[in-house]
């Protein structure tokens, strides 16, 4: 279960997320579809807890996001279509993220 509410993401002045909710029930799919510079991949990325949210609250399998990073994290999978990431962690970010 994912559970999205107002969230929102801004870089300064820009703001890259604006206000999405959410609700994944267990068994359900769902895709984000939109141009480019909608604000999908930084949807994802704040669900996986690879960015922080400027406000609104991520719930994943019953645990916060913001209260409970590991334990939200430990229950989601999360696979980049572009490496990017592995060039942000550290060696240890990497182990734990695998």
């Amino acid at each position: 279960m994912i559970a999205i509410h107002d969230l929102i993401k801004r870089y300064g002045s820009f703001t890259a997320v604006d206000g999405v909710s959410l609700d994944v029930a267990p068994g359900e799919i769902h895709g984000f579809l939109g141009p480019n510079g909608a604000g999908k991949t930084t949807t994802i990325r704040m669900i996986a807890g690879l960015l922080k949210p400027t406000s609104g609250r991520i719930v994943v399998n019953g645990h916060d996001l913001a209260r409970e990073p590991e334990a939200a994290k430990a229950s989601l999978g999360f696979i980049p279509d572009r490496p990017f990431i592995y060039d942000k962690l550290t060696a240890g970010e990497f182990l734990r993220f695998h």
